[in-house]
This record gives structure tokens, C-alpha cells and sequence, in this order.
């Protein structure tokens, strides 16, 4: 009868702790998908602040017949884009020009990335598309070589 007692009591407390580690795992499922996703509107917002500004410098540039746009630049910025782009803002990621409109003068690519989050700007005609995407890392290999004289 003790015995049989105790088992049930076992059985109680696992059954609680079972229930306690799922709703654990499934309130940190919750808690990180809304996390990303918060951060990801953050990261939204001061990539439009980043676009913003490279338009107020484009404007500037237009006056001097220049744009902010050099395709043989790594990062697509003419020289003086990002002092300019400071003036304004402060950007807390790293942002490049991926595409540009001459005749229009306008941006029509850029992309910005800050942390995990990768946000990418594209403008066709009137269609403006932003896309925010989390970057993870899946694997880390480190290697070395060891020469054996």
C-alpha cells in the first residue's frame, strides 16, 4: 500500500515537471519569435532613416552634378555619401547601394545590415519592397595547420 503511495506520488511530480518543462520550452518559443520580430522592425525602421538620408545627400549631390552612387566603390558610396549620410543620421548598421537610377536620380537598391538582420531595398517603377531577413549561424569549422618538421 506505502509503495504503491510513493509510485503515485512519483508519477505526480513527474507529470508536473513534465508539464512545467514543456510550457517553459513553448513560453521561450514565444518569447524569441516575437523578439525577432520586434528587432526586425527596429532594424526596418533605421534602414528607411538610412534611405531617408542618402536621399537628403543625393539632393545635396545633384546640386554639385554628382550622385551618391559609384558603382567601383565596394559599398556603391561616392566619396563624401557617408559624412554626409552622418549629418543627418546615425546609422547603427552597415549599409551599401546595390543599384541607382541616373536619369531619375533616385536609389533604386540598398541594402543594410545590422547584427543578425539583413534588410534589402528595391524600387521598380512605383513598387517599393523591403525585406528584413535573420541571419543564423548554422556552423563554425575552425581549422589549422600544424606543419611536422
Amino acid at each position: 500500500m506505502e509503495q504503491e503511495r510513493a509510485r503515485l506520488s512519483v508519477e505526480k511530480v513527474a507529470k508536473v515537471l513534465l508539464i512545467i518543462l514543456i510550457a517553459f520550452i513553448v513560453g521561450a518559443a514565444v518569447f524569441t519569435f516575437f523578439k525577432i520580430r520586434v528587432d526586425a522592425k527596429a532594424t526596418l525602421r533605421d534602414a528607411k532613416n538610412v534611405r531617408m538620408a542618402l536621399r537628403s545627400a543625393d539632393i545635396e549631390m545633384y546640386a554639385k552634378s554628382k550622385t551618391i552612387y559609384n558603382p567601383l566603390k565596394k559599398n556603391g558610396l561616392e566619396v563624401g555619401v557617408k559624412e554626409k549620410v552622418e549629418q543627418y543620421i546615425t546609422p547603427d548598421g552597415i549599409y551599401s547601394i546595390t543599384s541607382y537610377d541616373y536619369s531619375k536620380h533616385e536609389l533604386t537598391g540598398m541594402t543594410y545590415r545590422d547584427g543578425h538582420y539583413v534588410v534589402y531595398f528595391s524600387k521598380n517603377a512605383d513598387k517599393i519592397k523591403w525585406e528584413v531577413n535573420y541571419i543564423m549561424n548554422v556552423y563554425t569549422y575552425d581549422e589549422s595547420d600544424v606543419i611536422v618538421d
